[in-house]
Parts: C-alpha cells; structure tokens; sequence
C-alpha cells in the first residue's frame, strides 16, 4: 500500500505555552470497505494538513491502486481527523465522509469544513455541497455512521474534538439525520439535547448496552467521563450512574466494544494516557486544568496542576507562565518566589470562580464489563498496557480459539520536554480466556510489533487472507498479515 502519513510541521506550543502535548498530531484512521462493487475490499486512509487522504483499490493479484486522486487532492489543506465508508444515499453502493479537525485553524476556516463524498457505484466520486456537520466550520474528531432509528437510512454521529484556539471549553456533539438522499440535517436538539457541550471528544461507538435491540452510544474524550447514552425509540438521555459510584474522568483516546466474557451482552475497553508518566491521578488527588482568560487579553491560558504530596501545583515552569500570563512577573519576579505556588496564590478568588475547572482522576487503560442492563464495572487490563498512551483498540477473535481477543496501539511524540514524549509502546496483543480476563503475549511470540505512534488498527480481507492495517502519525503503513492457528 503506497501511502505515507507526512505530519505537516506546526508547534502548538507556541500558541498554547500551558499544554504539555500537541493536539495536531492525532491523525490518521482508516475506513474499509468494497467501493467499487467488486468483491474486494478498499481503504481510505485520510492525510495530514497538506496530504490529501488516499482512497486505495484493492486489485485482483493483492495489490493497491490509489484512485480519485485530483478530487481528494482539492482538500488537501483539511487535517483528516476521522473517515467513515457508508451508504449515505441509499443507492446500495459506499460513500465516504472524511472529518476535518486538529488545533491549527480559526474557527473561522473553511479547511475545517467535513467532506461528503457521494460514489458512482462503481468507485468513482463527487462532493456533496454540505457544509458538515451543522453549516458552520469546526474541529471534528471522529464519525460514526449507523441507522440508530432504524428507518431503513444511515445517520451520523459527529464528534467535536475542541473549540480551535480555546482548549478546554466544552463543545457540542451531533447527530444528523438523513433524508435517504444523503443529505443531512441536525437533529440533535430534538433527539439528544444533552449532546451539547458534553466534552472534547476522542471517540464514540454504537452498541446495544442495554439488549433491548437498538443502538446505544458510548463516549469517551479528553478531560471528561465516560458517558453512556441510551436509545429510547430513536431519542437519547445519558445514563446516570451508569459506572456506579465509580468516576471516570480521564484523558480517554478510543474505545473498542466487544463481548469479552461470554455472556451476550456488550462490554468495552477504553484506552487511556497510562500510568508511566509523571501525570498521576485519582479521585482523592485529581489531575487539574483551569481554563480563562486570565490576563484579559482575549486568548484563553491553561493551568494544569499536580498533587505533589497533599497540595496541587501548577506544572508549568515559572518562565512559561510569564510568557503566557505577563502580569505575573510583577508578583513573580524571581523563582524563589514561585516555589510552592498554589492556584489559589496565582490567581484571585474571582478568576478563579470564572475559570473552567476541569479533573481527570483516572488515567488507566480499562476494561468496563456490562452487567446486562448497560450498567459497567471496571476490570484490570495486564500491566503492560499501562507503559504509554493508548491510542487505538481493535477487538476480534484474532487466534481463533473462539474468545474475543484485544490490539492496543499507542504513543504520543509531540510533547513537552518535561514530562517526556510518550513512547514505551510497542503495541498489546491481548489474548482474552473468554472470562473477561486477558493475557499480554509478547511480540516475539505473537509477531505484532507495533512501532511509532500508532492511530488507527483495522483489518482488511486479501487474497491472501487477513490482514491488519496499522495507520501511524508521519510513517508508512504497518501491515501484518494474521495467520490462520
């Protein structure tokens, strides 16, 4: 398959001084399916800011062929954050959305307008004139397509990943409904009000938690719980308590549903920032970032602050903050001062109150398994996930011994020389006893060694089997061919 993922050069934290990882590195994912009508399965893989995403054709002797290039090529200033292959128009053939996201672009920018891409049938396609997801830009994280009110037609979910420039608040998700000719309309203040500003999105699958027969939803973000949405005749609430008293907040990446115990209904795995990092959370001693306009000059600024014995501190180096917040340097003129700062000695009670005060107590990879009623408890994953981020998760019976079976993959470059780039990584293969539980098998047993900064894992059916297609940020493609036991 030739295509390389080419990171475009941008540095966050010229903007954002306060945040200790990029937010514009979080791409690619991938999409499979049959185009073009021939029995083989395609992908699309989508490209960075100034890459065009590659729709790739499989061919009868197992090759790739890469196709409707000038169409694609016309949206190359897009970062393509997510990708859905799906009948939008009902025609019987696949279509294809690519999300546009990342933390580069002004709200302001049509780059970060989604694309509708409508097919011919036979593989070749055109652009819908929809601005997507709601006729106004933003920075969209993922999309997920299923016929959740089960009219016949294929709806979306479209996730919002941040407000460009304001990291921190909260944004809107949506769903959109299809009229059968593949254009769509929000619904989501009649069918799912609470969708607005629930979070900063990562992630979302369609799983029916509570077996009564439709679609539920799963959500998972940055800054935010885990939130479970429950489908009553084509009409969302989220579920309270649906972790019990448990809380969830974490820094979530992606999720991945599956019925790992046996026992008919769906279960899911969250993958999360991890556990070897100097970032340590719990409920007791959360992981905290405040967010306002501190120095009234119309940017927003950041502080995120850690527990350090019984008191939370602000992460950031004194001269960081001074850059970011000049006023400061009057109170702040000499490091000793800053020494044992708190938030409260920052800043007053008033901008304090002001302030966006957002936790994260939770920062492990983890395994939530479903009681039948689309309540979740929290299970231990092995050790070794816990090394690096987890940024992707596949579930599937993968050693065919009739268990659901997990791929984790992960690692993140882009960040702050003070807390150290996240790369410990070489990807889980988890295989599951049937029970719920998982035994970690190593790379020189299993084959799968996964390296880079792993985005996406599908899999896709060849002549010559199936095959695991791994998507990593600014690298080739990692194929893996799964043998038969």
């Amino acid at each position: 398959m030739d295509f390389i993922h080419q990171e475009n050069e941008y540095d966050d934290f010229r903007r954002e001084k306060l945040i200790y990882q990029m937010l514009s590195t979080e791409g690619p994912r991938v999409s499979t399916g049959d185009v073009n009508g021939d029995g083989l399965e395609d992908l699309f893989i989508g490209g960075a800011r100034g890459q065009s995403g590659s729709l790739l054709i499989q061919q009868r002797n197992g090759s790739f062929v890469s196709s409707n290039k000038k169409l694609f090529e016309e949206a190359k200033e897009s970062e393509d954050t997510d990708c859905a292959l799906f009948d939008a128009d009902g025609d019987g053939d696949l279509d294809l959305y690519v999300a546009s996201g990342g933390n580069e672009l002004p709200s302001s920018s049509s780059a970060l307008a989604d694309h509708l891409y409508l097919n011919n049938g036979r593989g070749i396609f055109s652009r819908s004139v929809q601005i997507l997801p709601t006729g106004r830009y933003e920075s969209t994280a993922c999309v997920r397509a299923a016929d959740f009110d089960k009219d016949g037609m294929m709806e979306l979910f479209v996730g919002i990943r941040l407000r460009p420039f304001l990291y921190g608040v909260p944004v809107n998700d949506y769903l959109l409904e299809n009229d059968g000719r593949g254009h769509f309309t929000n619904v989501t203040a009649q069918i799912a009000p609470e969708l607005k500003e629930v979070g900063m999105l990562r992630d979302m699958q369609w799983a029916d938690v509570d077996g009564d027969e439709d679609l539920d939803m799963i959500l998972a973000g940055d800054w935010m719980p885990l939130k479970i949405f429950i489908n009553e005749d084509g009409s969302f609430s989220e579920k309270q308590k649906a972790f019990g008293s448990e809380l969830t907040s974490g820094w979530w990446n992606c999720l991945a549903t599956g019925d790992f115990d046996g026992d008919g209904d769906m279960d899911f795995v969250a993958g999360n920032h991890g556990l070897n990092s100097r970032f340590k959370a719990s409920p007791e001693k959360p992981v905290s970032m405040y967010v306002n306009d501190f120095d009234m000059n119309g940017k927003a600024e950041q502080i995120i602050c850690v527990y350090e014995g019984d008191s939370s501190y602000p992460m950031a180096l004194k001269h960081d903050l001074i850059r970011q917040i000049p006023f400061l340097l009057k109170k702040y003129p000499k490091y000793e001062l800053y020494k044992e700062q708190t938030i409260q000695d920052l800043f007053t009670p008033e901008q304090l109150s002001s302030a966006i005060q957002l936790d994260a107590v939770e920062l492990q990879t983890s395994l939530f398994m479903n009681d039948g009623t689309g309540s979740f408890i929290s299970l231990l994953l092995p050790l070794e996930t816990q090394f690096s981020t987890v940024m992707s998760a596949k579930a599937g019976d993968f050693n065919s011994d009739g268990n659901t079976d997990l791929l984790l993959g992960g690692n993140l470059y882009h960040v702050k020389p003070e807390v150290g780039r996240y790369d410990a990584s070489y990807g889980h293969f988890l295989a599951g006893d049937g029970e719920g539980g998982f035994e970690s098998i190593p790379p020189s047993l299993s084959g799968l060694r996964l390296e880079g900064e792993v985005r996406d894992i599908k899999s896709i059916q060849t002549r010559s089997g199936k095959v695991l297609v791994v998507a990593r940020n600014n690298d080739q493609l990692q194929l893996f061919s799964v043998q038969e036991p």
